[in-house]
């Protein structure tokens, strides 16, 4: 697998706080990724860096070998990562397929005198917008709710939701923080063939941060573990389940 994204000695402070300490990892393209860690280990903080909503105090990010520090969350996007965040964030008043459109708009070329004039080309660019919409939520399997207000789907599928909206923006990369937090084991259970599905049909690189390690450990090829911002562990699965400092750290005895 050729390397995607090069974190390079990444350390961020908030005063004293030091959340992330000189953290390096590399992201090879196609694989699914997990970072796990305790509570503040640092992990969203990493992944704030990563799209954009933080800048590292030091070190370097890379994508395809371009330096991405001091870019604007729109920017990274534009790049081609995408994310969806801890706490659910969608448009509550909005149906499921307006979600979707509102993330499908970062792809469009009609800019404010199309969208003031409705000439043509915009009419046609939106009616592909919705359409493309639509196949996505076919794609995560919720198109039956395309016209219900994001509020009232049920939480699992809520989630789903959040994913097609960042499928929409046609990215290379896809960040997902805690995707299965407040999910039932069956929800679950659909949530890891979708992500297997995006890296094996649509060619993405998947980065999961999850407290489920039960999940990460049957879901991803590699695992970064990260404590009291510091990278403790990296490598296979069975690599970091045996390794005595996640252990101590994390896992305990209880990984099976």
């Amino acid at each position: 697998m050729s390397e995607l994204i090069q974190l390079e000695q990444i350390s961020k402070h908030f005063g004293g706080i030091h959340a992330l300490k000189k953290v390096s990892l590399q992201v090879h393209e196609g694989e699914i990724l997990g970072l796990i860690g305790p509570n503040g280990a640092g992990k969203t903080t990493l992944f704030n860096i990563l799209t954009g909503l933080y800048t590292p105090s030091s070190g370097n990010i890379e994508f395809k070998h371009c330096s991405m520090l001091g870019m604007k969350p729109h920017q990274v996007l534009k790049q081609g990562i995408a994310r969806t965040f801890q706490n659910i964030r969608l448009f509550a008043n909005m149906t499921a397929l307006e979600n979707v459109m509102v993330g499908r708009h970062a792809r469009t070329r009609a800019g404010v005198i199309g969208a003031v004039l409705r000439n043509a080309a915009t009419r046609t660019e939106e009616a592909a917008i919705g359409a493309r919409a639509h196949e996505l939520l076919e794609w995560v399997g919720i198109a039956s709710h395309a016209h219900r207000l994001a509020k009232h789907l049920s939480y699992g599928d809520q989630r789903r939701l959040e994913i097609a909206r960042a499928l929409a923006t046609d990215p290379q990369v896809l960040a997902l923080d805690e995707p299965a937090a407040g999910m039932n084991p069956a929800e679950r259970d659909i949530l890891k063939q979708l992500i297997r599905r995006m890296r094996d049909q649509l060619g993405l690189t998947v980065l999961v941060i999850e407290h489920d390690v039960k999940l990460i450990m049957s879901l991803c090829e590699r695992i970064a573990v990260l404590d009291f911002g510091e990278l403790i562990a990296q490598g296979t699965p069975d690599e970091v389940r045996r390794d005595p400092r996640v252990i101590a750290a994390y896992l305990g005895g209880g990984a099976k």
